[in-house]
């Protein structure tokens, strides 16, 4: 019978610190991961923030972390020789491997399944120039980039009382993210900062096709609706 993509072989022992399935792993290990955050927990320690952080006991699974959910999000890269880069694939093309960079980047990790799962993404426009139809084709171009980053939309807001909507679902655990076209349509002047404090307040994200927003709140690149 052939194998699925998403079925992986377990392996007897964990291939860096060589404990078997169901022990811990070497404290020095640099497979283990971190059960608080789902990364390696060489990669917490490396952080200057990370003092006093308790990473849990991680047990070897017989399975690498991470790998079985990027073959189930179809999130595999390769290495490509002409263009001497990785470039994103399926899980079933020969000699590609998981994408760990966008698991970290674009899923989350749950502690108490031990694993990571899809951001949930809430769509949010406020209503400006442009009327219905372009209001309405900028929300397709945002589902659009939801699909490419791999995001599940489970909701759309739009206007004053949608962006109330919009961060009550962050603060219900409904999303994890508030996704908008462009910076314009998140709101205007102050406004803009004011609801990506909320954003951030109620543990969320601000994200979108051509907006970038560091970890401070402030909006490091934009691209407004006329460059979309």
């Amino acid at each position: 019978m052939e194998k699925r993509v998403d079925e992986e072989l377990l392996r007897g022992t964990c291939p860096a610190c060589l404990v078997a399935i169901g022990e811990e792993h070497a404290d020095d290990c640099d497979v283990a991961e971190c059960l608080a955050t789902g990364r390696k927990r060489m990669w917490c320690r490396a952080q200057r923030d990370a003092s006093g952080h308790d990473c849990g006991r991680a047990d070897w699974t017989g399975r690498w972390p991470g790998h079985g959910e990027a073959a189930e999000f179809g999130w595999h890269v390769r290495w490509d020789v002409e263009a001497r880069r990785f470039v994103r694939c399926a899980p079933d093309v020969e000699g590609s491997g998981p994408d760990l960079s966008r698991l970290y980047e674009h899923a989350r990790w749950d502690r108490e399944a031990r694993r990571w799962i899809r951001r949930r993404a809430v769509l949010f426009s406020r209503a400006v120039c442009g009327g219905r139809a372009t209001l309405e084709e900028l929300t397709k171009a945002a589902q659009r980039w939801c699909a490419e980053q791999g995001y599940e939309v489970v909701g759309e807001h739009v206007g004053t009382r949608g962006w109330r909507e919009a961060v009550a679902d962050l603060d219900e655990g409904v999303a994890d993210l508030v996704v908008v076209p462009s910076v314009e349509r998140l709101g205007f002047g102050k406004q803009v900062f004011e609801r990506i404090a909320a954003v951030c307040r109620a543990g969320g994200d601000v994200r979108g096709p051509g907006v970038r927003i560091d970890a401070d709140g402030k909006v490091v690149a934009v691209a407004t609706a006329e460059q979309m």
